[in-house]
């Protein structure tokens, strides 16, 4: 399959947002037999959460930074993402302190402590020693979006149920279904390249999961010929069409696309093991099959 003919495929989602995601933990909550109301500090906490570590990255990264703290400098970025970290901190307290809540609240805290801890050794790892391999690619996206995901299903999951199977196959929905998404992001960041790729965001390209694949699986001489088109891409229009014809050649975009099935499938397969009750079951697998 042409990396063009993709470009439907990855639309439908077109870079899901993280509002998309915000019904989650409810969703899960409710599947497994909680009220909605139990997962609002939890949802909150996540993507105050989520917003802090994404400030961070950007920071690391060194990629462009928002409007709003531009001017200010990346010291105004962490100084916001310090508050997040413990506004989300001061919400899953209040946990311990609602009836419907307290029973379950200490070991939802410390799942979102180990995930991000996960999450940050998995920034860590990928700033001092980049993706070579495809394997190192998964470890990667396990540690970082699939860990995201997985806390969401996970936490709002415990809120109404204690049993352990349970847990795991929601758990195991939300790691999927975070893969799914990182996937789907980046083919859609290669289904973009119709024009000088900006610098900054070279080293995004070399970390994709196209992009792994085709040098992990073409012969040497292919792979020389890609890592110097992606370095010309910034500055050569034929350096940027050369890259996309390579990557069609390996037919990197056939190996995403055999990925993004894998991961829906498995992602389905522990809704069906978590016994979600209905109707959530239904909204759940659709966040999966609607992508």
């Amino acid at each position: 399959m042409h990396l063009a003919l993709t470009g439907k495929q990855a639309s439908k989602g077109e870079v899901p947002k993280t509002s998309r995601w915000a019904q989650l933990p409810g969703l899960c909550c409710q599947a497994a037999g909680g009220l909605e109301e139990w997962a609002d500090d939890v949802t909150l906490a996540w993507l105050l959460f989520y917003s802090a570590a994404d400030l961070m990255d950007s920071v690391q990264d060194q990629d462009e930074p928002d409007e709003w703290w531009r001017e200010q400098g990346s010291g105004a970025a962490l100084a916001a993402a310090s508050g997040l970290y413990f506004t989300g901190s001061f919400l899953l307290d209040r946990l311990n302190h609602k009836a419907g809540t307290s029973p379950p609240a200490s070991s939802v805290g410390a799942a979102f402590y180990q995930a991000f801890m996960v999450m940050t050794s998995g920034q860590y790892r990928d700033l001092i020693a980049p993706a070579r391999t495809l394997e190192d690619y998964w470890r990667l996206a396990e540690a970082k979006s699939g860990a995201f995901f997985r806390l969401a299903c996970l936490a709002g999951a415990r809120l109404g149920t204690s049993d352990q199977v349970a847990l795991s196959a929601y758990a195991n929905y939300g790691m999927h279904l975070g893969l799914l998404i990182q996937v789907m992001d980046d083919l859609d960041d290669i289904r973009r390249l119709h024009d000088l790729v900006p610098t900054q965001f070279i080293g995004k390209i070399k970390g994709s999961l196209p992009f792994m694949y085709a040098m992990e699986l073409s012969p040497s001489p292919a792979r020389e010929r890609l890592w110097v088109c992606l370095e010309a891409s910034d500055q050569d229009r034929s350096a940027v069409n050369a890259l996309v014809a390579l990557l069609d050649e390996c037919q990197a975009a056939l190996y995403v696309m055999a990925e993004m099935e894998k991961q829906r499938g498995l992602a389905l397969a522990s809704l069906e093991q978590a016994g979600a009750l209905e109707p959530y079951r239904d909204a759940l697998a659709a966040l999966v099959t609607d992508l």
